[in-house]
């Protein structure tokens, strides 16, 4: 019997110690952003507001409130894991391909937001394990709302950087367990990333197009922490930020003056997207715009726009085909003989398997 005693009292510290070498396992693996445990029924994420949320594992309810992520889920293969879809703004431009890739889009709930609230009777019929939103504040209304009344884990996805969207390709091929896939995309997307870097990275930096980037709200611009920025630095760009005198020129989406842009006097400007203003505006010195007329891109027409927010979206797996697209209006020559309809139908037959433009499968 007494050879008993020290058996039974080495088990009972064991089982006083394990509990805490996992809690120790788990600590440093959520350093990696996500972590499974033992028992394969949950996952460990992390957000970009840094928030760590434990969902079931594997995950076969998301709904997605912000379109960009979505595009992320549907390139690691995770259509069927997509159980409700936010607004889609421009739908005529973009729902053709959803439909084209997603058989069951026009039957999955489309839960609306006004002003930051979200419809959530129509939120609870997708029966979510995960919703995913747009927002930089853990405690916003929208994340708030779903948390308290649905009892819901909400990912916010906020990208400051490019990597944002590589990263958010591998926590979504995580939760569905498709890694393998993300593998792929990734692949792909460095392929034709390095179709641009190759050509661009050598540019001195004295010899680079100074960018102006201008947001729907004209004197609104990228800043120096933003993946705006990086795109303009890989295609072979600088911020005229850079040389800025800004309080504040770091931040996301800054605002200018119009006496700072005409002493920044950019060689290129470069717009998103608008329904409402086009290059030829800005040229032509329209409206307000009369007060660029001196500006040395007003003068030399270069003067460009983000022609296709849906194919040039840089804030989706589409990132290398906005970085291309912007490379050759700034370097004309040095991507002359780049077919860009070509390089985007080859893109979309490998990340969405369909062809562009039409999406008809491939």
């Amino acid at each position: 019997m007494r050879t008993r005693v020290p058996i039974l009292s080495i088990f009972l510290l064991m089982m006083v110690i394990l509990p805490f070498l996992g809690a120790a396992d788990s600590d440093e693996s959520r350093s990696a952003g996500n972590s499974a445990d033992n028992s394969g029924q949950t996952i460990t994420i992390l957000d970009d507001r840094g928030q760590y949320l434990t969902i079931r594992y594997p995950v076969t309810h998301v709904v997605f409130l912000v379109e960009n992520a979505m595009n992320s889920m549907y390139a690691v293969g995770g259509a069927d894991k997509i159980s409700g879809i936010g607004t889609i703004w421009m739908p005529e431009k973009k729902e053709v391909f959803f439909r084209a890739i997603d058989p069951g889009y026009d039957t999955k709930p489309k839960i609306s937001t006004n002003g930051g609230v979200v419809d959530l009777d129509t939120l609870r019929k997708a029966d979510p394990d995960l919703v995913v939103l747009w927002s930089s504040d853990y405690n916003d209304e929208a994340t708030t709302a779903i948390r308290e009344e649905l009892k819901v884990p909400v990912y916010g996805v906020y990208y400051t950087k490019l990597s944002d969207v590589s990263r958010a390709n591998n926590v979504y091929a995580k939760i569905i367990g498709n890694e393998a896939r993300e593998a792929e995309v990734s692949a792909i997307m460095g392929e034709y990333t390095r179709m641009v870097t190759d050509r661009t990275r050598n540019i001195p930096d004295e010899k680079r197009q100074r960018v102006y980037w201008m947001w729907n709200d004209i004197y609104g611009t990228a800043g120096l922490n933003s993946a705006t920025n990086d795109l303009i630095r890989l295609a072979g760009g600088k911020n005229i930020l850079e040389e800025a005198d800004l309080e504040g020129k770091a931040q996301e989406h800054p605002t200018i003056s119009l006496e700072l842009l005409k002493r920044l006097n950019p060689d290129v400007i470069y717009m998103w997207y608008s329904q409402d203003i086009d290059p030829a505006d800005i040229i032509s010195g329209k409206g307000d715009f009369a007060d660029w007329k001196n500006l040395k891109a007003v003068k030399t027409g270069r003067v460009y726009e983000v022609t296709d927010p849906f194919v040039f979206d840089s804030f989706s797996p589409q990132q290398p085909l906005a970085l291309m697209a912007i490379a050759k209006d700034l370097y004309p020559d040095l991507f002359a003989e780049i077919n860009l309809d070509k390089i985007i139908d080859s893109f979309f037959i490998k990340i969405y398997k369909v062809h562009y433009p039409g999406f008809t499968p491939a």
